[in-house]
């Protein structure tokens, strides 16, 4: 990968983790409403009480999953400023040669140093994409926690449903959770869409 696919995972991250983790929170808040109105209604609401709860620990489960993010991102973006510096080397061990060639000299032991440094390269390419197959895995781990929440949510809507008579907003309450979570799950969605690119580009570099 260049240095432009790099950054791309940089910048997709950064605005994946600020929209997962504004969701969250909107996640979170609409649970404690849910749950204030489950203790202003006593045990009428005691199902719905569960799925609130429900919501907020699958939202600090999403949350923690989320902060590994950055764990795996910053040893990519280390790999490959490795090899952004290897290549410089290559480069100028190419140049040296280039110039001595010009006046008919030919240096083994340079030749050999530039192959050298280009194994590094390829060694450090094959690292860089295990870590980027680690962050891939890493949002799988995302996915499969929004596709508990979605679970959760229709499990509110029911109780929402079940409970409509107590006058208590919980449709609304449910429909704002719902919307919070397909924004959750379109983010890791594209997110994850990006990654599976810059793997496959990286699969063909190397």
């Amino acid at each position: 990968m260049e240095i432009q696919h790099i950054m791309q995972v940089v910048d997709a991250s950064f605005v994946a983790r600020q929209s997962i983790e504004k969701s969250l929170r909107e996640i979170d808040r609409r649970a404690l409403n849910a749950m204030v109105l489950v203790k202003r209604h006593g045990n009428t609401l005691a199902g719905y009480g569960v799925v609130a709860q429900a919501f907020r620990e699958r939202a600090a489960n999403l949350k923690e999953s989320a902060s590994h993010l950055q764990e795996t991102i910053a040893p990519l973006i280390q790999a490959h400023m490795r090899i952004l510096q290897h290549q410089r080397f290559v480069a100028s061990f190419s140049a040296i040669a280039q110039a001595m060639a010009q006046y008919g000299q030919v240096c083994a032991s340079l030749e050999n140093i530039r192959t050298r440094w280009r194994d590094t390269i390829a060694r450090e390419e094959v690292e860089a994409r295990k870590i980027l197959l680690r962050l891939i895995a890493t949002v799988d781990v995302l996915q499969e926690g929004i596709e508990e929440q979605e679970y959760v949510v229709t499990n509110g809507r029911i109780e929402a449903a079940l409970a409509e008579d107590t006058g208590a907003p919980l449709m609304r309450v449910s429909r704002d959770m719902g919307e919070a979570v397909r924004t959750v799950s379109n983010a890791i969605r594209t997110y994850r869409h990006q990654l599976e690119s810059l793997a496959y580009e990286s699969s063909t570099d190397i």
